[in-house]
């Protein structure tokens, strides 16, 4: 007699170890499945740390996911012994015609979140870190704070594995078929799983085999992520408990991102761009080498904007963003397996999203409705008239 899971996840990036946790408190028989190890650097949820951030400039549909993921944040950081979670407050700075900072004003005051308007001297005299010129302006949200992506993508899969949950590395899911009233998913390796429902959320390998009617709709795309050093006698300043989560725009629209080291092991100040040095790319492409080109235009822009940095990064990484058309995510129910659900596209900004994410498509696998609407983020809207 074949063994049936109530649920199979498959890949175990932050998305995936989000929804076999949410899933294990769901039902009894859940199987997570990735094909490296538990803290690999190949997707898009390895490092030290992320943004979490509510008063989103990218639009007011993510706010009910927002929300919920915030909650579970904490719930999560209240079940273990590591601290993953740092309350660090968020700046987000930009010139008068600013995305960031109309957005993020807009959104703030729609969903009642606490934020405060700051001038370009008030900037500098709150973040003395920041050469920021005369004509900006920025939101700063005293709650949002920064993420600790490895220790928390751990304890999520340790969490799934205390409430029954299942989990192989090492072997990659190659085929998924319709079977019965489930799916069956055969792996590399010539192993055979029945499932009830399966979720698959494995980022840029997404399209690879396993929802290629997503293909249209997803690129791969590496970007290069930099850490810097404080200069001599300057090391106060990019402090934790001194130096916010930050998104910074410039007038051309590019976006700077940074995040204070939160870990000891950390090699400085992480900070990156968000909307450049994005190369496509396969997602079999491993260690790929970061463009000189693209050191010298992130050190040009720490000199500009960090005077109190070294502008030479100290570590160099890449990182995965598995991109959208339009740059938001792709969350739904596949149109050619029945009991198939997925999530990706999360394009440079999901994993704050993670546990709310993983909570609906956790939901939906078990025949429950998320707890907010899904409709923004479906694939239908990009075949709409």
């Amino acid at each position: 007699m074949k063994n049936v899971h109530d649920v199979i996840v498959i890949g175990l990036g932050v998305m995936g170890a989000s929804t076999l946790w949410r899933a294990a408190q769901k039902c009894t028989k859940v199987l997570g499945i990735d094909a490296a190890g538990p803290t690999h650097c190949y997707g898009s949820s390895h490092g030290e740390s992320r943004i979490f951030r509510r008063a989103y400039w990218e639009g007011e549909q993510y706010l009910p996911l927002l929300n919920h993921a915030d909650f579970l944040w904490h719930e999560l950081a209240q079940s273990t012994d590591k601290k993953i979670l740092f309350h660090t407050g968020g700046i987000f700075i930009g010139p008068k015609s600013s995305s960031i900072v109309d957005g993020s004003i807009k959104t703030a005051n729609r969903g009642g979140i606490d934020h405060e308007v700051l001038t370009s001297s008030n900037i500098r005299g709150f973040l003395p870190a920041f050469n920021v010129h005369d004509g900006m302006h920025a939101v700063y949200e005293p709650g949002a704070y920064a993420i600790s992506a490895r220790d928390s993508r751990l304890e999520m899969m340790n969490e799934a594995v205390r409430h029954g949950a299942r989990i192989e590395f090492g072997d990659n899911v190659v085929c998924l078929e319709n079977h019965e009233a489930g799916v069956r998913a055969t792996t590399k390796r010539g192993c055979t799983h029945y499932a009830k429902s399966v979720i698959v959320t494995t980022g840029p390998w997404m399209t690879n085999n396993l929802m290629k009617e997503l293909t249209e709709h997803l690129e791969p795309r590496q970007v290069p992520i930099y850490w810097f050093s404080p200069k001599a006698k300057s090391e106060r300043y990019f402090l934790k408990e001194n130096f916010p989560v930050f998104l910074y725009e410039f007038e051309n629209g590019d976006i700077l991102y940074g995040v204070p080291s939160i870990s000891s092991s950390e090699p400085g100040v992480k900070i990156g761009f968000h909307n450049r040095q994005q190369t496509p790319a396969n997602a079999d492409w491993k260690n790929t080498p970061i463009q000189q080109k693209h050191i010298t235009e992130i050190s040009e822009a720490i000199t500009s904007i960090f005077p109190k940095l070294e502008s030479l990064p100290t570590h160099v990484k890449s990182c995965f963003y598995t991109m959208s058309t339009d740059e938001s995510f792709l969350i739904g129910k596949s149109k050619t397996l029945k009991k198939a659900y997925f999530a990706s596209a999360c394009s440079g900004h999901g994993y704050k999203f993670a546990p709310a994410i993983g909570d609906a498509l956790a939901n939906m696998a078990v025949g429950q409705k998320p707890c907010f609407s899904l409709s923004a983020f479906s694939v239908d809207r990009f075949n709409s008239t």
